[in-house]
């Protein structure tokens, strides 16, 4: 079944083709499906360092942040700012919801933790293994908010399941804000749905690219060498972006708190992960000489380090939707951001040439890139959509895709890539196919 939901964003309205999951027997969501216990740990006393921040106030399982983390942003995005109102509950604070709940007289709305052959409670939630968000929508959430519709339409293709007894009539207590990871398989064991995949960093020559994922993990294509990884760092919140050194000997990657990892010949310049933000970072990009960086967070807020000059931000301005990526200019002398409705922002020796920001789109702006010359840009939408300004050549848009496009990389040649959140890479114009 598929349908459109018309969401206003100051002057442009954005509309999503929504797509009901596929009721194939192997599909993991499912109503009766529940997430898998975390192997080695208990229910409620998850150790920290197996959870992972991925919206404020919001931490859950390593395994489920990517996708959480992909699925808040493509909410904001959308003009559906969700939030993370419960997301890992440790014991006592399971202990404490089951008291609420039958303080009310209704015990059986939370799950109410058991006893051990010790005499000591024993947590039962899902909540408890990090697998489950109670989801927050500003104007309410209930069956047919926006935010549960956002949410019926568009979490299954990211891993995230509505149980069977959250579903109106599955219970006494049907909860439209409770969703659960079941992108593993879930306890049925169906088939797993990938969604961890945040950006590409090419190789040298274009002879090739490193995928990174949401926790870190560095995957080379054609002739790209890893020059290692945050897969076994104990990160605070999801890796969000990554951006290569010039000559293509190493590369940064980016966390949602602005923590940054280097790797080959990419020097660490500062970072704002000890800092207390405005919004979550969202962005980077390297300088000409590859001795400094820009950060940018949601709000179009900017962050300079190493040689990178601060030219100007959108930090202090109503927006009509969020920042979700910038592009710097040849020179070091500028940069672009763009934001979700296709708004472009032009910095320094950034040249205006053109945006999307008064159009209806079919989908939200994911990301930028800018021209060799800098006389232009690329857009991509989330549903793989291109659009081009100045000197930038529409090479062919990216359909079909499974998940959302999370970026677009360009070639010297003038093709680009489209990364999709599963790993698919389109290649399109003179971009090499590299599987």
């Amino acid at each position: 079944m598929r349908f459109r939901l018309l969401v206003p964003l100051g002057t442009a309205l954005l509309s999503f083709a929504l797509v009901q999951p596929a009721s194939a027997a192997g599909s993991a969501v499912r109503p009766d499906n529940r997430p898998t216990p975390m192997a080695g740990a208990e229910n409620g006393y998850v150790p920290a360092n197996r959870l992972i921040t991925v919206a404020p106030g919001c931490r859950v399982a390593r395994e489920a942040g990517p996708s959480a983390a992909l699925l808040f942003r493509t909410a904001k995005a959308a003009g559906v700012p969700l939030t993370g109102r419960d997301c890992y509950r440790p014991l006592s604070g399971q202990v404490a919801v089951s008291r609420q709940w039958t303080d009310r007289g209704n015990s059986a709305c939370a799950a109410a933790p058991s006893t051990g052959p010790d005499g000591k409670p024993k947590g039962t939630s899902m909540h408890g293994w990090g697998k489950a968000v109670d989801f927050g929508d500003p104007g309410g959430m209930r069956f047919g908010s926006r935010g549960y519709t956002f949410l019926k339409t568009q979490a299954a293709r990211l891993g995230w399941n509505h149980p069977g007894w959250a579903e109106p009539g599955g219970s006494a207590c049907p909860e439209p804000w409770h969703w659960e990871w079941v992108g593993d398989g879930g306890t049925l064991g169906a088939d797993p749905v990938r969604a961890d995949v945040v950006g590409l960093v090419p190789a040298a020559g274009d002879a090739g690219y490193l995928k990174v994922t949401g926790l870190g993990a560095v995957r080379p294509a054609g002739a790209a060498h890893s020059a290692g990884s945050a897969e076994s760092v104990p990160l605070n919140w999801v890796v969000v972006g990554s951006a290569s050194t010039p000559d293509r000997g190493g590369y940064w990657l980016l966390a949602g708190d602005g923590g940054i990892f280097s790797f080959g010949d990419a020097v660490f310049h500062g970072s704002t992960g000890a800092m207390k933000l405005n919004a979550p970072i969202v962005g980077m990009a390297a300088t000409p000489t590859g001795r400094g960086y820009w950060l940018v967070a949601a709000d179009g807020g900017i962050f300079s380090f190493g040689d990178a000059v601060f030219h100007g931000s959108t930090g202090a301005m109503k927006l009509n939707a969020p920042i979700v990526g910038m592009a710097a200019t040849p020179t070091g002398r500028g940069y672009w951001l763009v934001a979700s409705d296709g708004g472009i922002f032009s910095f320094g020796d950034a040249h205006f040439a053109g945006s999307v920001g008064a159009t209806k789109l079919a989908a939200p702006v994911v990301g930028m890139a800018a021209t060799t010359s800098g006389n232009g840009y690329w857009m991509v939408a989330s549903d793989g959509g291109v659009f081009t300004f100045g000197n930038a050549v529409f090479q062919g848009a990216a359909t079909g895709l499974r998940t959302p496009a999370v970026g677009i990389t360009p070639t010297a040649a003038g093709g680009y890539w489209i990364i999709a959140a599963d790993g698919t890479v389109a290649n399109r114009g003179p971009a090499g196919a590299f599987g």
